[in-house]
């Protein structure tokens, strides 16, 4: 009970005014501690806040600042129902999500996916903030549910605490299964304890304009489907410092007479969650009633997804029935039409039917049997034996001209850097822009070549696209992080705006090239004309694991795309693992600068890797890729920030770098 007490408290939040001088807190909004508290609220999935609709428009809409045991960050309101109070203040649901607008490193509570009519009637926890003498301070209370208010999602809470000004849209937990069920709404004044909404009540979440194209297109799904992809991973890192929901739920003996134990109840929630949702309602729920033999009653709110399925499914029948029925729920999930597909999703249903026939083993032949065969119909009578549709060739990018900035160090003066911009033509022409060879600090390079670059793009930027850029570094300055430099300041990162690739230095300022250049040319066409398979290096179960030796790595079969997990664990700026794949006949490879905070697994990083390489298709469109993903990072995209500060080698042999001395030509 400590432990999930903990693990609560970690993931709510103060929501209060936005600090950051974008917006200026209400008068007498500010105390002594910093701004006055509007409400609570808590992390359900890696960078999503859910709390009430009245504490998160408190200042009229649009941003928040949201306090937690990490720090203070800024946040987007993104959906919010409903949208102002009405005659007799804020009606149901009262339920509002909150986007952060930057990365952070932080815990998520684990929410129920069991219909409401299967909620605890025995006490239950609750958390917030509220102030004392002036400064905010963490609560917690406990108390009882008294039943339910309306067909709208209320629950009533005993008077058996205190409720506080504060802890609305504070987290309410159900102890017994150790998972959040509810959102506190208020206190009723004048009456006997408060008011809390279902989770279950999420559904209401605003539907996409059209069919869905992706994932992010649906927010109830880019929501939920993040949140149970978080729990998988975090139940699977063998070397989490932290315990896990599911470690608590373990200890709480939670999966008590359930078909699921909770390590197999959080496999199954993030398999789901790797699928595109249900086609339709419709689909999701001839689907159960197919499953129990009977119409589905009494849900006043339609499923939308697998997992709202999924908990309709419990503790509906005796024995290995209930087992049975999720199931065949699972192989239906594996083998539907979906509404769209996206990279990885042939490999997703593989893995779902892989967890369906391990957890199957303890129950009969027949129906073993009985599973397999419904898979085979069902992929039968979906017209293709598998779900990804198969690639495309790629056609070849029309070559362009790009833009190529030379940093190099000045050896005579420590901590200086020279810096050369020019224009590479296509035939390999070279126009000179500018340079500087009095040396200036890493601090002051951008403003320093912010006017040279900003003519080479006039030059060679299109009316519908733009320029890449290539930066020519040595291996020590690897960690420039150009991407994010803004030319001119007011910009977006450069990253963001356009394709932006690390190249390795070339002529006397740069490293000496002992590469094979029949190996290297072999591995480039190869990757253009073939499917790339990101080989993640240096990571093994979220374990930081050295490269493998030089004669190991030119042995990949020639569609490898080398990928580090762990590059900023290293001691040196490019660390001997990068230093032994660059030796090793590799022009192409990824890594981030970013260190893994303690909120996050590695998972999260392989599995948006292998999603971007898939969604590229040819190494040519690859630096277009991590140039969309670094735009939805600027554009405070949550599905991005896995991709925070990730790097991209792109050194195309049949591009060589042109030598120093044309650079440096005068124009």
């Amino acid at each position: 009970m400590e432990t999930l007490a903990a693990l609560v408290s970690a993931a709510t939040v103060r929501i209060h005014a936005p600090t950051d001088g974008y917006a200026t807190p209400e008068p007498g909004a500010a105390g002594p501690a910093g701004p006055k508290p509007w409400g609570s609220g808590f992390f359900i999935a890696p960078s999503w806040v859910l709390t009430c609709a009245h504490v998160a428009l408190r200042g009229g809409g649009g941003d928040v600042g949201l306090t937690y045991e990490g720090g203070t960050v800024r946040g987007r309101v993104q959906w919010a129902e409903p949208g102002a109070a009405g005659p007799g203040g804020w009606p149901a649901p009262d339920l509002a999500l909150v986007r952060l607008l930057e990365p952070a490193d932080h815990q998520c509570v684990m929410l129920t996916e069991r219909v409401p009519e299967l909620f605890t009637r025995t006490s239950v926890l609750y958390f917030g903030w509220t102030e004392e003498a002036g400064e905010p301070v963490e609560f917690s209370g406990q108390c009882s549910i008294r039943g339910r208010l309306g067909k709208d999602g209320r629950i009533r809470l005993g008077n058996e605490d205190e409720m506080p000004q504060g802890i609305s849209g504070g987290p309410v937990v159900d102890p017994t299964r150790g998972e959040v069920i509810g959102v506190l709404k208020a206190r009723r004044t004048g009456q006997d304890g408060g008011v809390a909404v279902s989770v279950d009540q999420l559904r209401r979440v605003s539907l996409p304009d059209g069919p869905p194209r992706g994932e992010s297109h649906d927010l109830y799904h880019r929501v939920l489907h993040a949140h149970d992809r978080h729990h998988a991973a975090a139940h699977l890192d063998a070397l989490g410092h932290r315990p896990t929901w599911t470690d608590v739920q373990l200890g709480l003996g939670a999966g008590h007479g359930r078909a699921l134990s909770p390590d197999r109840r959080t496999e199954l929630l993030g398999l789901l969650a790797e699928l595109p949702p249900p086609a339709s309602t419709t689909d999701l729920v001839h689907d159960i009633e197919q499953i129990l033999g009977g119409r589905v009653e009494g849900q006043a709110l339609a499923p939308r997804g697998r997992r709202d399925g999924l908990g309709m499914l419990y503790e509906g029948r005796l024995g290995d029935a209930e087992l049975q029925g999720i199931l065949r729920y699972a192989v239906r999930a594996a083998t539907a039409d979906h509404p769209y597909v996206e990279p990885g999703t042939e490999a997703a249903e593989n893995a779902l039917w892989e967890w369906t026939r391990t957890t199957a083993t303890g129950l009969s032949r027949t129906f073993r049997n009985s599973l397999a065969n419904e898979r085979l119909a069902r992929l039968r009578a979906r017209g293709r034996g598998t779900a990804e549709e198969r690639p495309v060739p790629v056609p070849e990018p029309e070559p362009r001209a790009s833009v190529l900035l030379d940093v190099s160090p000045q050896f005579w003066t420590p901590h200086r850097f020279n810096w050369r911009v020019g224009v590479v033509h296509p035939n390999g022409d070279v126009q000179p822009v500018d340079e500087d060879e009095t040396g200036v600090p890493a601090e002051a390079l951008p403003a320093a070549v912010a006017a040279a670059l900003t003519e080479a793009f006039r030059r060679t930027d299109g009316r519908d696209a733009r320029a890449a850029l290539h930066v020519a570094l040595r291996r020590e300055l690897f960690d420039l992080p150009v991407d994010t430099w803004r030319v001119p300041a007011d910009a977006p990162p450069l990253g963001a705006v356009r394709p932006v690739v690390l190249r390795r230095a070339a002529g006397p300022d740069g490293d000496e090239d002992h590469e094979d250049h029949e190996l290297r040319a072999a591995r480039w066409q190869t990757l253009r004309t073939q499917a790339m398979t990101p080989v993640v290096l240096d990571c093994e179960d979220n374990r930081h694991v050295p490269v493998p030796p030089e004669d190991k790595l030119r042995r990949l079969p020639h569609p490898a795309l080398p990928v580090l997990c762990h590059y900023a664990d290293g001691t040196a700026p490019d660390g001997p693992g990068l230093g032994r794949v660059l030796d090793s006949g590799y022009d192409v490879a990824l890594w981030r600068r970013q260190r893994l905070g303690d909120g996050r697994v590695c998972t999260e990083y392989h599995r948006g890797v292998r999603h971007a390489v898939a969604s590229a298709a040819a190494v040519d469109r690859l630096p277009a890729e991590i140039r969309t993903l670094r735009a939805g990072i600027a554009d405070g995209q949550p599905e991005m920030y896995w991709a925070d500060g990730i790097v991209i080698l792109f050194d195309d042999p049949a591009s060589p770098l042109p030598g120093t001395g044309l650079v440096l030509e005068a124009p």
